[in-house]
């Protein structure tokens, strides 16, 4: 009994033995994946000028006063005052809504003010409004003729639907430029063919102004400040880039 036993345990401990030698094997020398080969990792890009065709004009007013609340109701008035002058004249105009200004308003902030000696010396607040869109002859004349505000920044953009048209026709160039270079390339280095795996597009730098972005406008006269404000849309570019791995076979 004794004998047998023994000879039982000896033999788990083999069979044990051996199946952790068997682990230890597939670790260190795992099999070669099925499938894998020579690869290359391959890009294109495409790019295309286009007119801007959308302008944003962000205008400003600036209070200062002995007191938080006297300020923020300056501010508060100003801004009422505009956006009821810039919603009447938006409302005499019989268009669709792609056609329409956006207005909106932006920061309303009211901080303290301090003198040399670091005392407070009283509060200073500004307030933004912007409009926004197509039509550059409205814009432009609304903006001039609003009162109590001052132009601060003017920026030239693409509208999302023509950047959507643009990337679209520059995506297929950019496609076709990436499916040569792999063409050239299996062929160049003796394969037959390739597989493709895994792509990525983007679109890096798209809608970027040639020339400045902003343009600061200074306050002058009445009638300088009713008058519309002169603008010249810019060029854009929109850039495609298709990057990817290809499977040489």
């Amino acid at each position: 009994m004794r004998a047998r036993h023994r000879l039982a345990t000896l033999t788990l401990l083999l069979s044990l033995l051996g199946a952790q030698v068997q682990a230890q094997s597939a670790l260190v020398s795992p099999e070669r994946p099925l499938g894998a080969g020579p690869s290359a990792h391959l890009s294109a890009s495409a790019t295309a000028q286009v007119q801007q065709d959308w302008l944003v004009i962000r205008l400003t007013v600036q209070k200062e006063g002995a007191s938080a609340p006297l300020v923020q109701t300056q501010l508060k008035n100003v801004l009422s005052a505009a956006l009821s002058q810039a919603q009447v004249s938006e409302r005499m105009q019989n268009e669709s809504p792609s056609q329409a200004l956006q207005i909106s308003t932006g920061q309303l902030q009211v901080s303290p003010r301090y003198n040399n000696e670091g005392k407070s010396s009283g509060w200073a607040g500004v307030a933004e409004m912007m409009v926004q869109g197509r039509d550059l002859e409205r814009i432009t004349a609304l903006a001039g003729r609003l009162s109590g505000l001052t132009v601060s920044q003017m920026e030239w953009k693409i509208s999302p639907e023509l950047l959507a048209q643009t990337e679209a026709k520059v995506q297929g160039q950019a496609v076709a430029q990436w499916r040569a270079k792999a063409d050239a390339l299996t062929q160049q280095l003796g394969f037959k063919r390739y597989s493709i795996g895994e792509v990525t597009l983007g679109s890096p730098g798209s809608g970027q102004n040639f020339g400045p972005r902003v343009m600061a406008m200074m306050d002058a006269s009445a009638d300088a400040r009713s008058a519309p404000i002169p603008v010249q849309a810019g060029l854009a570019q929109v850039t495609v880039v298709v990057s990817g791995h290809v499977l040489l076979q």
